[in-house]
């Protein structure tokens, strides 16, 4: 035991090694993760396990896949940690996670703290762990309510020098590519759009101060409320959204091209993906359960690449969140998206963004266009929540705002990653028309414009 408590405290006392290059990097004014300097779109997911190795698997799967992007909640608070503190034992465990993440080339977004930790369950939370947390007064902290983290005080003040003393540490991590200050803020019992806002601007200029290289800031609220104040605030560089559906007709595709596409226009700022589901409850008996639930998300992966948000995939429950429910289904999902990962690799997403897309009415996507390129995801409006059926369907077309001339096209087949149609196309009067070639359940399209 001395041994061991030694060896914890020299992976404390001496700063992380510094690996070479990071898997991702963020300029102010980008609305894109960098991948050795040029902006792309990056897959990623939210990995939690019990053990260091189901960190390992979850990172191999991960890389295998084609992905970039771990958000990770670093938040456990052990019962016996001093608040203001954190405990060696834990701070030595999320160690070894960074470090498989970077055997990896896997960038990380560490997140610092969770609603549950900070609710009460009186508006009956389906979880809420505010009586196991060090800094409740019960417990010999210095809160009486989960509500005076947000306002300056004792306990607000002793997490700040947590949340920093952290930062400090893994500031030299070239994994870390942005921070969390908070995973939804809103549903802290006793919680307010100002007193949210306020707390993140306390918390983020302790982090700035913390971090040399003044990576990006991020925090989350829940599907449940908007607050624009917080998403204006300075405190945050990543707008994020967390759409998830409520009811079995509910589609992922669906919320996530309209929460996306609503937080650009309303906030222009970059807008991360953080987490995502088919249904927030926990999933014995709800569509992430389902037999054909891989139909539903795939289509939502696809759906984020061409919604303008920086990111897709970031499950919740599909991540490992689902071993706290007694439901397996990380093993279903490890791959759902592969072929997503391998459309964008190496694609230049420089100037990619939302574009005006008709289509006809058996149609639900979106596209973005940039200079040379235009993307663009289709599904057949029958494919939808709680069956998705696939039978095939023809004679569909999507217009789309692109410069007049000449356009080569590659479509795909989202589920197999296979080309299936090359044609030629033109653009006239500002418009390039699309007629689809026969699909079943979706569809997506490259097209390049064909140089004079």
């Amino acid at each position: 035991m001395i041994r061991l408590a030694a060896l914890l405290l020299a992976g404390l006392l001496l700063r992380p090694a510094v690996s070479a290059e990071p898997a991702l990097t963020w300029r102010a004014g980008d609305r894109a993760f960098r991948v050795d300097g040029t902006p792309r779109l990056v897959l990623g997911r939210n990995p939690v396990a019990a053990k260091l190795d189901g960190f390992e698997q979850h990172f191999a799967h991960a890389e295998a896949a084609g992905e970039r992007l771990m958000r990770i909640h670093m938040c456990y608070l052990p019962p016996d940690e001093q608040p203001g503190q954190a405990s060696v034992g834990m701070t030595w465990y999320w160690d070894q996670v960074l470090d498989a993440a970077e055997r990896h080339h896997l960038a990380v977004i560490p997140v610092f703290g969770v609603w549950a930790d900070w609710n009460d369950g009186s508006n009956h939370e389906l979880w809420h762990a505010w009586d196991k947390n060090p800094y409740n007064a019960a417990r010999g902290g210095p809160a009486k309510s989960p509500a005076e983290l947000l306002a300056p005080g004792a306990c607000q003040t002793a997490w700040l020098k947590r949340v920093g003393g952290l930062v400090a540490h893994w500031a030299p991590r070239r994994c870390v590519v942005g921070w969390e200050l908070f995973s939804e803020l809103d549903m802290v019992t006793g919680a307010d759009e100002a007193k949210a806002t306020a707390f993140a601007e306390a918390l983020g200029k302790v982090v700035r101060a913390a971090d040399p290289d003044h990576r990006p800031l991020t925090a989350s609220l829940s599907a449940a409320h908007q607050w624009p104040s917080l998403w204006r605030s300075d405190a945050v560089d990543l707008v994020q959204v967390h759409p998830y559906g409520n009811t079995d007709r509910d589609n992922l595709d669906d919320l996530v091209l309209s929460q996306v596409r609503a937080h650009l226009s309303a906030f222009d700022k970059p807008v991360l993906l953080g987490e995502s589901g088919l249904n927030w409850r926990p999933p014995r008996g709800t569509l992430d359960a389902s037999e054909r639930a891989v139909i539903g998300i795939r289509h939502a992966v696809w759906a984020a690449l061409v919604s303008g948000a920086m990111n897709a995939r970031m499950l919740w429950w599909q991540d490992g969140y689902d071993q706290f429910e007694g439901v397996d289904l990380v093993g279903r999902f490890q791959d759902v998206g592969q072929t997503a990962a391998a459309w964008v690799k190496g694609l230049d997403a420089t100037g990619l963004l939302p574009v005006e897309c008709r289509m006809s009415d058996g149609l639900r996507g979106a596209a973005l266009a940039g200079g040379p390129t235009v993307l663009g995801w289709f599904r057949d409006a029958r494919c939808a929540a709680p069956d998705w059926p696939t039978a095939p369907t023809a004679g569909q077309w999507v217009e789309i705002a692109a410069a007049d001339g000449p356009w080569q096209m590659a479509f795909v087949d989202p589920a197999s990653g296979k080309v299936t149609a090359q044609p030629d196309a033109t653009a006239a009067g500002g418009r390039l028309r699309l007629a689809l070639p026969e699909f079943a359940a979706s569809i997506a399209v490259t097209a390049s414009r064909v140089a004079p």
